[in-house]
């Protein structure tokens, strides 16, 4: 299970499942499994939209913690963009099904309170400073 704010091993779970979904309906409905299994249980059609739309969902993140991972140059720069990037990609829809919108509404509530006060304003100064972040101009 992943840690309250790590979402990676659940995107990649839900990749590889949909990526492998063919297949594991089919040995889901193959007679030996049928004969020693006393009830199997499927994903509905709904239930695949969901974890597609997830996929969707949790990519930024994925993308943000990848970039925040890279050792080859600093990050604190990085922190509000990306901070930003998730949060216009949270934003809510008219499309999203109910639990995309209650994993947009958790996403969000857990940003809410990150980097406030002198805090942002270091990594707001850090990112205009920074000559790589494209916020500088010469």
């Amino acid at each position: 299970m992943d840690v309250v704010t790590r979402w990676n091993s659940s995107l990649d779970m839900l990749e590889r499942y949909l990526e492998q979904q063919q297949a594991i309906a089919a040995t889901l409905l193959s007679a030996e499994v049928r004969r020693n299994a006393r009830e199997i249980d499927t994903l509905e059609p709904a239930d695949i939209t969901d974890a597609e739309d997830m996929v969707r969902l949790l990519s930024p993140l994925k993308k943000a913690t990848t970039v925040l991972c890279d050792e080859s140059r600093p990050t604190v720069s990085l922190i509000v963009p990306l901070k930003h990037m998730i949060e216009q990609s949270m934003a809510q829809c008219d499309e999203d099904s109910s639990t995309i919108a209650q994993m947009k509404r958790a996403i969000l509530k857990d940003f809410t309170d990150r980097y406030q006060g002198e805090q942002n304003k270091f990594l707001q100064e850090s990112t205009a400073l920074d000559p790589g972040s494209g916020a500088c101009t010469s």
